[in-house]
């Protein structure tokens, strides 16, 4: 399988379940530069290793599902908004705006 980051997003004000929509990136398409700081937030998040957070999503608030693989490592995370870790919350607004970019 190649190196991809996915997000889908759910929930949020004024959701609307048609208009929810998958990202996916291709980590091959990207700048080596661009690539190179999607890995590095991915281990300053421990994605591959950090327990999944036990929160209900609150009324209202937005459900991310991010998925990566890198390499040999895949993993698909759930997190509702707030994202309490900052290097969570960074790669995931990471992996939705490049997957806007491309869409």
């Amino acid at each position: 399988m190649a190196d991809e980051a996915r997000l889908r997003v759910e929930g949020g004000f004024a959701h609307f379940p048609g208009r929810a929509r998958d990202h996916a990136v291709a980590l091959d398409d990207l700048d080596p530069p661009v690539r190179a700081q999607l890995c590095t937030l991915a281990e300053a998040a421990d994605f591959f290793g950090c327990a999944a957070p036990d929160e209900a999503p609150r009324p209202d608030a937005r459900t991310y599902t991010l998925g990566l693989t890198l390499g040999e490592r895949t993993r698909e995370l759930r997190v509702a908004e707030p994202i309490r870790d900052p290097a969570l919350a960074e790669l995931v607004s990471t992996v939705r705006r490049l997957g806007e970019g491309q869409g």
